[in-house]
């Protein structure tokens, strides 16, 4: 039997019996690391940045592990900043006393559509209402979608159509969506617009096409989720970054991404390094990928001298000829 040889003198981090009896064989292996080291500092960490340096993982596959946890109902976010907790946190505590988050070098921010905050007056409303006669035919197509609803929504609608200059058929198609998928609350709406927004969807043709990728995302991580452990209705936005690349982008079936999560161990981050290259080379069989592997592999043992002849030309073999020689 195997057996930790310790006192404990120094502490001990408690791991719920339960998570290790269900995750041990469905949990990527590097999740188990990121686990490890919330628990040891149950004030909490401040990012994945502080997960990275401590455990020694890749930012890519911190951000893997904690989706993976989020996902299960793990562990959670409380929206809070607390430095002076996450500097105290440890697990690796030279590395943690050197990081500085003040001085850590911010990435050049990206300009991104976001609705304006504030929202427009009763009295603007009724004016753009009264100025724009599409904006009666947009309120009662809407309202018959979401049902009857107030100032809010009619700010909020006004805003898409105003600010994103959506038309109203292709707001009415963003709505249509939105009851689809069981969610028609004013932040769904909204994030929905921001989200095509920012992605250039702003025809019909667009959004038939935005919707019919989403769709595909959807169902490769229904037939996927059972293989890496996920027990949630939708993908997060980090998997479905994922999923958009491999299953839209890429066009890999749901065979070849299955594949690709079991030769990496689960890991998004690698698996995704595999499918890129395979995307590269053209592979799209899981046989073409399992010759590819092997041809890599034999490659490798590959000689770099002839093994007929080399006997023949060794010091033992010339040794061989001059006692021959002399004899």
């Amino acid at each position: 039997m195997l057996k930790i040889k310790s006192d404990f003198s120094n502490g001990a981090t408690a791991v719920p019996t339960d998570l290790i009896d269900k995750y041990l064989k469905l949990a990527p292996s590097a999740s188990f690391k990121v686990l490890l080291f919330i628990l040891r500092n149950p004030n909490g960490v401040l990012d994945e940045q502080q997960i990275s340096l401590c455990t020694g993982l890749s930012l890519e596959d911190v951000k893997d592990c904690i989706d993976f946890w989020m996902q299960n109902d793990v562990i959670f976010s409380d929206g809070e900043e607390n430095k002076e907790e996450a500097q105290k946190a440890s697990g690796n505590l030279k590395q943690i006393k050197t990081l500085d988050y003040e001085e850590a070098e911010e990435k050049p921010k990206v300009m991104v559509k976001n609705l304006p905050v504030k929202k427009p007056t009763q009295r603007e409303l009724a004016l753009r209402i009264s100025e724009d006669e599409n904006l009666t035919v947009l309120y009662r197509e809407a309202q018959k979608i979401v049902g009857t609803f107030g100032y809010d929504t009619q700010a909020l609608l006004l805003m898409i159509y105003d600010y994103f200059g959506f038309s109203v058929d292709l707001i009415i198609m963003l709505l249509s969506y939105q009851k689809n998928e069981g969610n028609l609350s004013s932040l769904a709406i909204k994030k929905r617009a921001e989200d095509w927004a920012k992605n250039g969807i702003d025809t019909l043709e667009a959004a038939v096409s935005e919707i019919s990728y989403l769709e595909t995302i959807q169902k490769t991580f229904v037939e996927i989720k059972a293989f890496v452990g996920y027990d949630t209705e939708k993908p997060s936005p980090q998997i479905a970054k994922y999923l958009r690349a491999w299953a839209v982008n890429w066009g890999f079936s749901t065979e070849m991404i299955l594949h690709a999560l079991k030769e990496s161990g689960k890991s998004f981050s690698e698996a995704n390094k595999l499918l890129k290259k395979w995307h590269a080379l053209n592979i799209t069989k899981v046989e073409d990928a399992e010759l590819k592997k092997k041809k890599t592999i034999t490659g490798k043992v590959e000689k770099s001298y002839d093994v007929n002849n080399v006997g023949r030309n060794s010091i033992l073999e010339r040794l061989k000829n001059k006692e021959g020689a002399t004899v």
